[in-house]
């Protein structure tokens, strides 16, 4: 599978996707996958051009991404697939996009979120939607960088 990884990350493309994640798995391609994000023509191009020169970039909304990505599961593009939330993995997943793991990184405080683990905070909803996406067969995994251990998040869920 080309699809080196999909993460969670709610800042999209910033420093530490760019920096550290992105060299760490060899990725060319960088595809966003967002409603919100898609149809927002200036913030499109605002994360195109936080990329590296020479990664591509795509924005698409879930429709398109769930295509996108099953296409790119088949192909030597090596990809990074970013999300906003987990809900929008759920919805990659119900639509048939292969997704074996994936990793949340990037979800920080605010209104109906609580801590999960160290920095990264959840809402029940997007607790529930990874609970689900691991029901789904999806191993999902909490890393912050690539250098950290992976943990399960069964294992800090409070449920699992």
């Amino acid at each position: 599978m080309s699809i080196r990884l999909v993460r969670v990350d709610d800042r999209l493309i910033h420093g530490q996707v760019v920096a550290v994640w992105l060299r760490s798995v060899g990725a060319d391609r960088i595809v966003i996958v967002d409603d919100r994000v898609a149809a927002d023509p200036f913030l499109v191009e605002v994360l195109t051009l936080a990329a590296p020169s020479d990664v591509a970039v795509e924005v698409l909304g879930v429709a398109d991404g769930a295509a996108r990505v099953t296409e790119l599961a088949g192909v030597p593009d090596r990809a990074f697939v970013l999300v906003k939330t987990p809900a929008t993995v759920l919805s990659l997943l119900r639509a048939g996009a292969p997704i074996d793991v994936l990793n949340v990184g990037g979800m920080g405080a605010g209104p109906g979120r609580r801590p999960l683990y160290r920095n990264i905070s959840a809402s029940d909803d997007e607790r529930a939607a990874m609970r689900e996406i691991e029901a789904a067969g999806t191993r999902v995994e909490i890393r912050v960088v690539p250098d950290d251990r992976p943990v399960p998040f069964a294992s800090v869920d409070g449920r699992g």
